[in-house]
């Protein structure tokens, strides 16, 4: 994900929204953004905070093409507050990163693993 453009902001409900930034439309009144996760955070038991991405729109709702491609949404400027010169956690992005990755298909043939010696 490093060479993609991320943005953040806060959307009209109050949620803040992680996702890959396309660029602006409709004359600078709107932009596009690619797989945009919601960042859900908690508070935990023991007063610390637990901090999950999870996509807006998750990839079972959609056909195939979407599924490879991923999906892009407009969002007006009007409606949102977007962060200027944010600088995520790299554990976040990372987290975002994989949200958003096919899992590897497995190997045809997977080598056994030998914990013990057997003789």
């Amino acid at each position: 994900m490093s060479e993609t453009k991320l943005i953040t902001f806060i959307d009209h409900i109050g949620r803040t929204i992680l996702g890959e930034s396309l660029g602006d439309v409709d004359n600078g009144a709107s932009f596009l953004v690619k797989n945009p996760a919601i960042i859900h955070v908690q508070p935990t038991q023991t007063g610390q905070l637990n901090v999950q991405t999870i996509p807006l729109y998750f990839r079972e709702f959609v056909g195939e093409k979407s599924k490879e491609n991923g999906t892009t949404w407009k969002y007006h400027y009007a409606n949102v507050v977007v962060g200027t010169d944010v600088d995520n956690d790299p554990r976040l992005t990372d987290q975002y990163s994989r949200l958003f990755t096919a899992p590897a298909a497995p190997a045809a043939d997977p080598q056994v693993v030998r914990l013990f010696d057997e003789e």
